[in-house]
């Protein structure tokens, strides 16, 4: 028995799946040690300010509020953990 996955029984040849937009592209053939290459090339050419620059929004934060945040994660992880614990144990 075969499904039929056609709409009013059109042929499949009008509507035919090409993948999506990746698939479509066409890419030069490149070895992992090639895109580790470029990637490190185009790195090196921003320079040391470039990556001085990347700082996280935590890192951005005021001190007390980075201590907020970071007790407030401990906190919901912890209760997260006892919540789990309390539903296994009864």
């Amino acid at each position: 028995m075969t499904a039929n996955n056609h709409r009013n029984d059109e042929p499949s040849s009008g509507r035919r799946d090409k993948g999506t937009v990746l698939d479509r592209m066409q890419m030069p053939p490149m070895s992992g040690d090639e895109a580790l290459r470029r990637f490190h090339k185009d790195r090196e050419a921003g320079g040391p300010q470039s990556q001085s620059n990347e700082t996280t929004e935590l890192a951005k934060l005021h001190p007390a509020m980075r201590f907020v945040v970071v007790a407030g994660t401990f906190i919901l992880i912890v209760a997260a953990l006892l919540g789990v614990l309390y539903l296994i144990g009864s």
